[in-house]
């Protein structure tokens, strides 16, 4: 059996959240970056004409909104835009995260994604809601973190 490491255990621990939408992990191995796409579905029953980031309307029966979350080398930083990131998440190069880290990661994503799709749903059915944005907040993934009683490191992974 193949040692634990930060990708496995992200990827086994995703599989594991209560999510209707897709979340997908991929491995930018050269920046040394990972990036979690979060895809939240849901249905435009009313045919609102929903307007996106970018401008593009659409009243489509089953609408779309993806968001992304970087972890990125600290000790090799890629260039990036933190703007293009629902948050962006540094880990310590080969020594990656602890344990600690990536449970307390997983479970507040639990959180994220449960409140975002409520909000995409309030977002959709009440006429008050009129922006619908992800949020993360890095003190709440702070206090989950703290919450784990994990020991143990998850290394960057061997290419």
């Amino acid at each position: 059996m193949a040692k634990e490491n930060l990708l496995t255990y992200l990827q086994a621990g995703l599989a594991k959240l209560d999510f209707d939408g897709d979340l997908d992990l991929s491995w930018q191995k050269t920046e040394r970056t990972f990036t979690l796409e979060l895809t939240f579905y849901a249905q435009n029953l009313a045919g609102q004409e929903i307007i996106d980031a970018s401008g593009v309307d659409s009243d489509q029966e089953i609408i779309s909104f993806v968001d992304a979350i970087l972890l990125y080398d600290e000790q090799k930083p890629a260039e990036f835009d933190t703007a293009d990131y629902l948050a962006c998440l540094p880990f310590a190069g080969k020594a990656g995260w602890t344990k600690q880290q990536a449970a307390g990661f997983l479970a507040y994503l639990q959180e994220v994604v449960d409140n975002g799709q409520a909000d995409l749903l309030d977002f959709l059915n009440e006429e008050s809601e009129t922006i619908f944005e992800l949020k993360f907040d890095e003190e709440q993934l702070a206090k989950w973190v703290a919450k784990q009683n994990l020991s143990g490191n998850l290394a960057y992974p061997k290419f």
